[in-house]
């Protein structure tokens, strides 16, 4: 992936990714890509020596709100702005994502 100068192979990492680069692209994401990964080492360069570690981002005493039981929507007003939902069955139809 990486030669000596830090050069990337573009097009290894978008088939990587499975992204078709058009023409041209591939000298701006190198560009990209060695300017994100300049900035990962500048983050790992920061001191963390003295700062404790966290088992919580949002603190020791944040409280989540109490499960509260109450009525879910009617199956008409669920579908109601569902594009393609067939007349014999209450149900929500999707495309084919898989295969």
């Amino acid at each position: 992936m990486a030669d000596d100068r830090g050069e990337f192979n573009i097009a290894h990492v978008a088939g990587l990714a499975r992204l078709a680069l058009a023409p041209g692209q591939e000298a701006l994401f190198q560009t990209q890509l060695a300017d994100i990964l300049a900035f990962a080492a500048e983050v790992c360069a920061v001191s963390t020596d003295g700062v404790p570690p966290m088992a919580q981002a949002d603190g020791p005493f944040a409280t989540a709100r109490a499960d509260q039981v109450a009525p879910s929507l009617e199956v008409p007003a669920a579908l109601g702005n569902a594009p393609d939902t067939p007349a014999t069955a209450p149900l929500f139809r999707v495309p084919r994502v898989i295969g």
